[in-house]
């Protein structure tokens, strides 16, 4: 039994790798990472014949929408450390106007020299890693001079979920949180950013609600958290059967209600970014 929480990081392993590209598209279909998606495109500065780079491109859909900004003239490349991912990638839609290239690498070590690409983005990756900092340094290197590096990245310590019993609730929430590479990374992104050398660092926090149980279920993959957490001897299933029933009720009336803080953070690479001096 894989989680989304957990499985990201090994898709290729994974038992039913088809579950994160539906989990994509849903993320994709809602309105809430459209508009913020949008908002990281016009982060990145790009204009036509530039060169972007997105680390952990997945199935591909955001590479694309950035491919139209840099045109035919251009230079588009999607990385991921999923050669499943790639396929789908590379599968989403040959006769789009633009076709970016891509890589099968892991975001720590990129395969480009220093100052390669104009913007550099990464959305909901650096989670999935344990090496978030390094990930960003990463990014910063093969940044030129003067581009920027755009992140989008929740911080599960701020994930709610009403109604049911607190301590169940955060036994579950924190159970989840945990099982995530780096589950607190939205609160680590500007020192991050700032470790590597970045510098104009913004950084917006923007809240995802949702009151619809069902979506809250394939959101959070609650069914499965669940099991899981009973597998483990976190909670009791007698836990989980009150707390489901609280949540069914809640919602027949309209009061299911379950919040996520992302930050969006973008920043600079100055003209001569100093190494730190070893002492």
């Amino acid at each position: 039994m894989d989680s989304l929480a957990r499985g990201f990081a090994e898709v290729d392993k994974t038992d039913d790798p088809h579950s994160f590209i539906k989990c994509l598209n849903l993320i994709h279909s809602l309105p809430f990472f459209q508009e913020w998606k949008s908002h990281s495109y016009q982060l990145l500065n790009l204009s036509p014949g530039d060169s972007v780079l997105e680390i952990g491109c997945g199935n591909g859909r955001d590479i694309y929408k950035i491919a139209e900004l840099v045109g035919k003239n251009g230079t588009s490349i999607g990385v991921d450390i999923s050669t499943f991912m790639l396929r789908s990638a590379r599968n989403f839609n040959k006769t789009k106007p633009v076709n970016p290239d891509f890589i099968l690498c892991d975001g720590q070590y990129l395969p480009f020299p220093e100052s390669t690409f104009h913007a550099v983005r990464s959305e909901r990756v650096l989670q999935h890693t344990h090496f978030p900092f390094s990930v960003v340094k990463e990014m910063a290197r093969v940044t030129r001079p003067h581009g920027s590096v755009v992140t989008f990245e929740p911080d599960w310590g701020t994930l709610t979920l009403w109604p049911g019993d607190r301590e169940i609730c955060r036994k579950i929430l924190n159970f989840w949180c945990d099982n995530i590479p780096s589950g607190h990374v939205g609160r680590s992104l500007y020192p991050a950013f700032s470790d590597a050398g970045l510098k104009n660092i913004s950084v917006q926090p923007v809240t995802l609600t949702i009151t619809d149980l069902a979506l809250i279920k394939k959101m959070f993959d609650l069914e499965t958290t669940f099991s899981l957490a009973i597998k483990q001897g976190i909670v009791s299933s007698d836990d989980i059967m009150h707390w489901e029933n609280t949540l069914s009720e809640a919602d027949k009336t309209g009061k299911v209600f379950s919040s996520l803080t992302f930050f969006l953070v973008k920043g600079e690479k100055s003209l001569f970014m100093l190494n730190p001096v070893s002492l």
